[in-house]
């Protein structure tokens, strides 16, 4: 395995303690000691207090995403009538019945229909490969399944109205 560079580590466990996890959880995840966690995290912060480094919302928000993944999150496409959509596996869990009724129908038209005929209905998604498209939105129509049995269970079998703003 490749080494990972200093400067990339003090990144990572500034923000990964700043996203709130403990210098162990950080530690763990790196396979570094706790001691080193926190010393890198501190050298990170000094130097964005001294103004050697910027503060970097593409960095944070990356090792957010690190985080999310590795707590078993996961970022899935999807399709609606206004395109395609990505999004955490967390934000549609807070969606409701209909309107991922509406993610997982539009998504499944989309994996049923011609294979030639999608992007004239759908625009590509800006710098997405297409060939991966399908297996993203197929991964997201099985997820979305899994919401889906999740929300019937929980309202005990009752069916919901659409809403017709879906």
């Amino acid at each position: 395995m490749e080494e990972i560079s200093g400067e990339v580590l003090e990144e990572a466990c500034y923000y990964l303690q700043e996203l709130g996890l403990t210098s162990a959880q950080v530690a763990s995840r790196l396979e570094i000691t706790s001691a080193k966690a926190s010393r890198l995290a501190k050298a990170y912060a000094s130097k964005l207090k001294s103004g050697k480094v910027a503060p970097d919302e593409f960095g944070r928000a990356f090792w957010e995403g690190v985080k999310k993944e590795s707590e078993g999150d996961v970022k899935l496409t999807f399709v609606s009538d206004k395109g395609f959509h990505h999004s955490w596996m967390s934000e549609l869990r807070r969606l409701d019945g209909p309107t991922l009724m509406s993610a997982y129908e539009s998504s499944k038209d989309f994996l049923g229909s011609d294979p030639s005929q999608r992007f004239l209905d759908y625009p590509a998604p800006k710098g997405y490969d297409p060939l991966a498209l399908e297996r993203e939105v197929r991964k997201a129509v099985e997820k979305i399944g899994v919401l889906l049995e999740e929300k019937w269970k929980e309202s005990g079998g009752r069916a919901t109205k659409m809403s017709s703003e879906t």
